[in-house]
């Protein structure tokens, strides 16, 4: 008789912490929370996440996305993303080209270029014929890297707009110039453990509603505002046409302007704070009581590029 092997335990906390800690730069926090996401059995949600962190958060990395078994693999893919600058277009032209593979066509007025957006969303219906077709229109050796690994980890992103983002990152590749990847400078400050705890875990969720019933605001724009200026925060932005469109067109969306969207987080950000204080330091503990192991420390510390 064979047992099956134990579920993994996941935690929304860590997972979102890998997420956060790798837009702002912060190296020794990506590496607690690659090991504790390891050591807790959440290997497969990993694997995926490296994948699409690097095409959502630095697309033109994924030139060099090897991913395989192996823990280094996934520490190596995400501290290339962490050390990198950041270009986020093909995130926002996934994003945006989803929703209008939906029925939705209200990006339309915002969007840089309403011909790449169709041609992803039609990529969402027909992947196949779609690489078949993008494969043809490479110009360069790093173009046919990317169009080359976006057809072989495009399985691994389990949500349609994980999927679209690196199906965009793939036309993006042969439509326009591919934006250069270099070193960030590292953030001084030590890093925000609350700013983990957003919509996306529990404890952020129940704060966020209970600081939108206080300052008499919808909890939809307190999620958008915490979302667009303070979850999404990046050490270094490249130039993000598309990034800027979805930004736009998802606070409008959620009635607000980018004004106002910035005002109402400037208002809320240091009640949310207060209140997820606790819950900060009990992340950070659980994490740090999961270092690297030996075999850990010794993982290939990859440059951006």
């Amino acid at each position: 008789m064979f047992l099956k092997p134990p579920k993994a335990s996941t935690d929304a906390r860590v997972r979102s912490l890998l997420q956060k800690a790798s837009r702002r730069g912060y190296v020794e926090i990506v590496k607690l929370a690659v090991s504790r996401l390891d050591r807790s059995g959440d290997k497969t949600w990993l694997r995926s996440r490296a994948i699409v962190i690097t095409f959502e958060e630095c697309w033109p990395l994924a030139s060099h996305l090897s991913i395989d078994r192996d823990l280094s693999s996934k520490q190596t893919a995400l501290l290339r993303v962490t050390r990198g600058t950041k270009q986020k277009d093909a995130a926002s032209l996934g994003a945006l080209a989803y929703c209008y593979s939906e029925g939705d066509e209200s990006m339309l007025n915002f969007v840089p270029d309403r011909h790449l957006l169709r041609l992803v969303s039609e990529a969402l219906q027909r992947p196949t014929a779609f690489f078949d077709w993008i494969g043809t229109q490479t110009r360069t050796p790093q173009s046919r890297e990317i169009v080359l690994r976006a057809r072989l980890y495009l399985a691994a992103a389990t949500w349609p707009w994980d999927k679209a983002c690196i199906l965009a990152a793939a036309l993006l590749s042969t439509a326009c110039d591919i934006p250069a990847i270099e070193s960030a400078e590292p953030p001084l400050e030590a890093f925000p453990y609350w700013v983990a705890l957003d919509k996306h875990t529990p404890q952020g969720k129940a704060v966020l509603t209970e600081v939108a019933k206080q300052i008499n605001s919808s909890y939809r724009k307190l999620i958008w505002a915490n979302f667009y200026f303070e979850s999404a925060r990046v050490n270094q932005l490249l130039p993000s046409p598309w990034w800027d469109a979805e930004k736009a067109w998802r606070t409008q969306r959620a009635g607000l302007s980018l004004e106002q969207a910035d005002e109402l987080w400037t208002h809320a950000r240091p009640l949310v704070k207060e209140r997820l204080d606790s819950a900060a330091r009990s992340l950070r503990a659980f994490v740090e009581t999961a270092p690297p192991t030996a075999a850990q420390d010794e993982l290939y510390d990859a440059p951006p590029v």
